[in-house]
């Protein structure tokens, strides 16, 4: 119950803060410097997820988790109180601080409280906490923002924030301590594989190289927004730059896709970065080429919300007799079948409700992929490394979704056409992360462990 509280409690700040931003922004001058509303999140977030994770496998969750909260909560009074536009980005990165180190302390809480054959289900029960703010935050935040006023959206996510703190401090509490297990069964299949996965772990400057992952990301996300040489040059140089961190922040292999853990974190990672790059044009393509108004487009993303609901749960039956590496091929079927769907909406003459229903399917495989990789990857961590996979597994996701979306926003840029005529470029769009989609499943296939141990790359110090 505390966990799913944490959850909830991030789930309605990012609903329904994205939804007064535009409000807020404007009333302490700082339309100039929209995105850095944001890209502060990103930012800190990127650094406050390696620092968190590293912390709760060296000295226990306790602090990352409940500390963090507390920190979230002073951002959004921060936020709250802002009258000009550096202030207002300070509180937004303070939120980014304590909500990156909260979340990946949830994972090590669950990986310690909880035993292997229930995790799938506690996970079900995370992704449900996003339901009741995807449906009503954005009508909740929005009236409040338009009759009343934007400070107190930032406000009023503040009491969920102290309960959260509230329920999830017994739990918490009693496995707070050092990296290791607490006495519970593991999943004896998932601890044969786990001597054969590769999982280097490397710790040397690990926050210094995310610090540098949120630099390069700004440089993507600021260079894919900029049309030109300059432009592209910029996210180039971002691209290079997230490269070389993602390389020394993952696990040793998970670029190149090596088999065992390091795929199971790239595949998430890529499905990740389809998915959210592809839908980031949904709304987009059904307003501009099948002519619907704002609010039926966006629709489409609640459709989406529920499948992920609906797969989560799937995913986390107790009777499901499917090997988890197998759910996970699942999951990323459902998605590419989703992208497929997309795709096909933008040009034949279907009924426009059949969006709703691909990109439904699309969030129905998400929603089983991503509870279906943390109980794989906790399974295959030991203790001293639950900690910095689960940062691992957040930061293949960002940097999945974050060049995905700059790649999507180029295409846009590059080949949209005047209005009316914008076809190709969305079916390019959705191509391309379709075509990204079917690496995702090449690499979901190399998730089992191979039965021969292989011999773990040299950690980069």
């Amino acid at each position: 119950m505390g966990i799913t509280g944490v959850v909830t409690a991030a789930a309605f700040e990012t609903i329904a803060v994205a939804t007064a931003m535009p409000d807020a922004v404007k009333a302490v001058n700082g339309l100039g410097a929209y995105a850095w509303a944001f890209n502060g999140v990103v930012i800190a977030t990127m650094v406050a997820t390696v620092a968190g994770g590293d912390f709760s496998d060296r000295k226990g969750p306790k602090l990352p988790l409940v500390g963090g909260l507390l920190v979230f909560a002073l951002g959004l009074v921060v936020c709250a109180t802002a009258h000009i536009m550096p202030v207002f980005v300070l509180g937004r990165v303070m939120q980014g601080l304590g909500g990156g180190s909260a979340i990946v302390a949830v994972y090590v809480v669950v990986a310690r409280g909880y035993e292997a054959k229930l995790r799938a289900q506690v996970f079900s029960a995370l992704a449900a906490a996003w339901v009741v703010p995807s449906l009503v935050g954005p009508f909740i935040a929005g009236a409040i923002a338009e009759f009343w006023t934007w400070r107190v959206v930032f406000f009023g996510v503040i009491p969920i924030v102290l309960i959260a703190i509230w329920l999830v401090w017994p739990l918490v509490n009693s496995v707070d301590g050092p990296g290791g297990n607490v006495g519970f069964a593991e999943d004896e299949e998932l601890v044969d594989q786990r001597a054969d996965s590769v999982t280097d772990v490397r710790r040397s400057g690990r926050t210094r190289w995310a610090a540098s992952l949120a630099a390069g990301a700004v440089l993507v996300q600021d260079g894919g927004r900029r049309l030109g040489v300059i432009g592209g040059i910029e996210a180039v140089i971002g691209l290079v730059i997230v490269g070389f961190a993602l390389r020394r922040l993952l696990p040793a292999g998970a670029l190149r896709l090596t088999r065992g853990l390091p795929s199971a974190i790239g595949a998430r990672g890529l499905l990740a970065g389809a998915f959210f790059g592809a839908q980031a044009f949904v709304p987009l393509m059904l307003v501009d080429q099948r002519g619907l108004g704002l609010t039926l487009a966006g629709l489409s993303l609640t459709t989406s919300s529920l499948g992920w609901f609906v797969g989560s749960w799937w995913q986390g039956r107790p009777d499901i007799a499917i090997a988890r590496d197998r759910i996970i091929l699942v999951g990323a079927a459902g998605v590419l079948i989703g992208l497929i769907g997309i795709s096909l909406t933008v040009f034949l003459p279907a009924p426009v409700a059949i969006a709703g229903v691909a990109w439904a399917i699309g969030g129905f495989g998400m929603g089983i992929t991503v509870p279906a990789v943390n109980v794989w990857v906790l399974g295959m961590s030991s203790g001293e490394e639950q900690g910095a996979n689960s940062a691992a597994l957040q930061l293949g996701d960002s940097g999945g979704v974050l060049i995905c979306t700059a790649l999507a926003g180029a295409i846009y840029g590059m080949f949209t056409s005047p209005a009316g005529q914008q076809a190709p470029t969305f079916i390019t769009i959705f191509v391309t992360m379709t075509a990204i989609c079917v690496l995702a499943i090449f690499a979901a296939t190399r998730i089992p462990a191979p039965s021969v141990s292989i011999r773990p790359v040299a950690p980069i110090v």
